[in-house]
């Protein structure tokens, strides 16, 4: 439990006081009584006096004051789901890595000042939806459209020289990876926010302008530098400088020829960075010319008030305080008032005379679902509501740790069979610490089976990350057989996920000795096609002749020409193709009613790809995962992590890349 304003809460300590004064006036009115009345006298003369009824009231007005103290206190206690329309304007940032952005002519230096003026810029552009980018050589879309915001400032925290290893700027790769960026989104206009040092005025980047036009984008560009410039300190020698091909020190001044042409082509604005902030004012008309864009709601997650029950109950003691500071002296009429104030605050009469016992638990009883409700929503398939069930019991404090055990893996099942899978695991694992060796057993299987589902969905795309995941899945259905040995469903399981596993292998041996044979045959380089005029640029081993996906699921295939004399790339992996149907045989999902040696999906006599698997299969994404890619966050973070490790490579190996118009800076 929760308070809005805790520091009322201090106000409590006036109760003790209030008891201490109330002792204290009832001690001098025994002195006054003593010394104005004989004690022979005394009865006769003071009568209606009770002093048990006298601290009863005094007690009531008090707790009714402790009541209203925590009420406006505002206690809160356990939350509520809300969905909220994530809507905003579409607005990338993107910033120059290059070594050029080390140079020191604006303090600390111009990569830090840009990173910097980003921050104050996301975090006065509350509401809109933000994409980042990274370039160098070659740019790369860091985030993807979003309002979260505290994920773009993390990432943005992590830019520096080292995050990109082609060197120079290349600003017609940043403007091709946007325009392949807002491809696949819903038809809108956007803002494209660049911060560099600039450079020379590019004829090459007016068809990237045009298309950016077309595309309805307006481009801001930040000019980070002096015109005068600096020396481009060496990241790699302390003390030593940036030097040309020549060997002459090499000194960077802000270029906005280029950053000015972007500009005025797209309706933009070019703006120079200097010590004030960036903030939202200075690109306002921009965004004023941009229109917002409505996505899937966004879940959150709000605390329940509950200041309505000590409100509530401090008006009830308030009530009965002053009914009983108002009964009459004479004792023949209490019997009357006592009824009256009874009538007035019991329950409804019943048919039945109920016992004291039954009128406590009508008081006390518990309010909201039960166990059953959920696992009954769970076997009728309504997962949804089973998972909000689930979710509601664990937030109650009057189970035990089995049953809190139990309800965890009823809501893994649920989140399983909504394709949820990163809370199913989280929700599978926690059962892991069970003692009761049934459970767990039933725990690990159902890990396995989640983890070998996970894959499957990544199959076509992650090949890598399934293998890893099946890995795992193995071995969770091992040490599920281990605690379960005579279970025959289980070592099928495991037989089919071992032999599945091992296919999954030799077929990536075999593709990668294949393409190994075809690799000498990528050193010829392409032809560029007919709108270009000019030999292609050399390829890498093992590119040229590759046809459909690559083995490690990072290649994309080939897109299909835009427009006469574009050159045809592979896709980044930004707005790929959707994931295509699991493939047939998938095992059952984990799951059971809590108690039971199997459950509901692992139940005798069920194989590997039943129906009902292959039907959830086919069904939409749950709420949980992201509409437009098909992952969930857990999916999306694997695959970000294998790819980041797959372009990032070692310091001393940097920059041996041929740069950019014959600069690495």
């Amino acid at each position: 439990m929760t308070f809005a304003h805790q520091h009322l809460l201090w106000f409590l300590l006036i109760i003790p006081a209030l008891v201490g004064l109330k002792l204290l006036v009832d001690a001098h009115g025994s002195k006054a009584e003593r010394m104005f009345t004989a004690a022979r006298l005394r009865p006769a003369l003071v009568m209606g006096r009770s002093l048990w009824r006298s601290w009863l009231v005094y007690a009531l007005y008090t707790l009714a004051m402790a009541c209203l103290i925590v009420a406006v206190a505002q206690p809160r206690w356990g939350e509520e789901k809300l969905e909220i329309p994530d809507k905003g304007r579409n607005l990338f940032i993107a910033i120059d890595t290059s070594r050029s952005m080390l140079a020191r002519d604006v303090p600390p230096d111009r990569l830090t000042r840009a990173r910097l003026a980003a921050h104050d810029l996301v975090m006065e552009l509350s509401g809109e939806r933000i994409g980042l980018l990274a370039f160098a050589g070659r740019a790369y879309l860091q985030a993807p459209l979003t309002t979260d915001h505290d994920a773009i400032i993390e990432s943005l925290l992590a830019f520096d020289h080292t995050i990109i290893e082609w060197g120079g700027s290349n600003l017609a790769d940043l403007l091709e990876v946007t325009l392949r960026a807002i491809k696949t989104l819903p038809k809108s206009n956007y803002a494209l926010v660049i911060f560099s040092d600039g450079g020379d005025a590019d004829a090459n980047l007016v068809p990237y302008i045009q298309r950016l036009s077309a595309a309805g984008v307006v481009v801001v560009t930040v000019g980070v530098g002096t015109d005068v410039g600096t020396l481009i300190p060496n990241p790699e020698v302390e003390g030593d400088y940036i030097r040309d091909e020549a060997g002459n020190v090499v000194r960077s001044q802000l270029q906005s020829a280029v950053l000015q042409q972007l500009a005025s082509a797209t309706g933009g604005r070019f703006l120079k960075l200097d010590t004030r902030p960036l903030n939202r004012q200075s690109i306002q008309p921009v965004l004023d010319r941009l229109t917002e864009q409505e996505s899937a709601n966004r879940q959150t997650a709000r605390p329940i008030e509950r200041f309505a029950w000590p409100l509530g109950l401090g008006i009830f003691l308030l009530m009965l305080a002053w009914i009983l500071s108002a009964l009459p002296r004479s004792t023949a009429a209490r019997p009357v008032v006592l009824a009256l104030a009874f009538a007035t605050f019991a329950p409804a009469p019943t048919t039945q005379a109920a016992s004291p016992a039954d009128m406590l638990a009508f008081l006390f009883q518990s309010k909201g679902p039960t166990p059953d409700d959920a696992l009954k929503a769970l076997e009728n398939g309504d997962f949804k509501r089973a998972r909000d069930l689930y979710g509601e019991l664990l937030q109650r404090e009057d189970f035990d740790a089995h049953s809190r055990e139990e309800l965890l893996y009823g809501l893994a099942t649920a989140e399983h069979d909504l394709t949820n899978y990163d809370g199913s695991v989280k929700n599978f694992s926690e059962v892991l610490h069970t003692q009761d060796k049934a459970l767990r057993a039933r725990a690990h299987r159902g890990i396995g089976h989640t983890l070998y589902d996970q894959g499957a969905r990544g199959l076509q795309q992650q090949p890598k990350i399934t293998i890893q995941r099946w890995t795992d899945a193995l071995r969770h259905l091992e040490a599920a057989q281990d605690l379960d040995p005579d279970n025959k469903e289980l070592r099928e399981n495991r037989a089919y996920v071992d032999q599945m596993l091992t296919q999954l292998r030799q077929v990536m041996k075999q593709m990668e000795e294949k393409q190994g044979k075809k690799g000498d045959k990528g050193k010829k380089g392409q032809k560029g096609d007919k709108g270009e005029g000019q030999e292609g640029e050399e390829g890498e081993d093992g590119d040229a002749g590759q046809q459909g996906s690559d083995p490690d699921g990072q290649g994309q295939p080939k897109e299909p020409k835009e427009g006469k004399g574009e050159k045809k790339e592979a896709d980044d992996g930004i707005g790929g193709k959707d994931a295509k149907e699991l493939p047939e045989g998938r095992l059952q999902a984990a799951g059971g009613e809590p108690g039971e040696k199997e459950g509901k999906h692992g139940k005798e006599g069920e194989k590997p790809g039943g129906d009902e698997n292959k039907k959830a299969a086919k069904e939409g994404p749950s709420d949980q995962r992201n509409p437009r890619t098909g992952y969930t966050p857990g999916e999306a973070e694997g695959i970000i992590r294998q790819y980041m490790d797959e372009i990032t490579a070692p310091l001393t190996n940097r920059y041996h890349t041929p740069p950019v118009n014959k600069k690495d800076w």
